[in-house]
């Protein structure tokens, strides 16, 4: 399969404008203007929010201009190529389609129409309509509105677990704070008690001490009969 079979573009709505007769005819670049103002408004490749998001690497490329999204530093293998345009792909599984959804949004696309094979069609649709964006170009199934519905269900009990936690975070910091201060007066306390054991065991040991025995010339005389 060719690459960048697999395709998101926005979807454009132009308001139809009558002609005007004594309108100036707009002349086409030439290529050397076009690669001019190219070299003027190319910028060094820098790692986007998407791609910080989803680990992957960037790098911008000027004829044609894109940005391409690899998967390693090596740019051995490439993920996606983002053109003014349209977000192309050769991959349709579920990340992939993920990070190009955020590029689309990130560019403000809330409407996209969908190209490619069934697979990459049918799961963009899905994740489309779990994000609330409008896609074109993809007849959903039963078994699809199914899947956009268990997704919803899944994604849901996540953000309303994330709120009670957040809050409930504070005040085991401030419990956790107060425990670590009370901490140098437990452990002085605990430091006296011992040295007050040891002075007590210090002065029964002293007293169960056998005494020297008394010698001969120590014992009181015996009167004589």
């Amino acid at each position: 399969m060719a690459y960048g079979n697999n395709s998101i573009a926005p979807v454009e709505i132009r308001e139809a404008r009558p002609a005007a007769s004594d309108e100036v005819p707009i002349r086409e670049e030439t290529r050397a203007e076009e690669r001019q103002r190219n070299r003027r408004t190319a910028a060094p490749a820098q790692t986007d929010s998407v791609a910080q998001r989803h680990n992957l690497y960037t790098a911008d490329r000027r004829f044609p201009a894109a940005r391409v999204y690899y998967s390693d530093y090596q740019q051995k293998q490439e993920v996606m190529r983002a053109k003014p345009g349209a977000i192309t792909t050769r991959f349709d599984d579920r990340q992939t389609v993920a990070a190009m959804l955020d590029l689309a949004q990130s560019r403000g696309w809330q409407t996209i129409r969908l190209r490619g094979n069934d697979e990459f069609r049918r799961e963009a649709w899905v994740q489309a309509q779990v994000r609330g964006m409008k896609a074109d170009g993809y007849s959903a199934r039963n078994t699809d509105l199914q899947e956009v519905e268990r997704r919803k269900a899944a994604a849901a009990p996540v953000a309303e677990k994330a709120a009670p936690a957040a809050r409930a975070a504070p005040g085991a910091t401030k419990a956790k704070a107060a425990g670590e201060g009370a901490g140098p007066t437990r452990r002085e306390k605990e430091k006296a008690v011992w040295n007050a054991v040891e002075t007590r065991g210090k002065e029964a040991r002293e007293q169960e001490a056998p005494k020297p025995t008394e010698t001969a010339s120590e014992k009181p005389a015996v009167a004589a009969a």
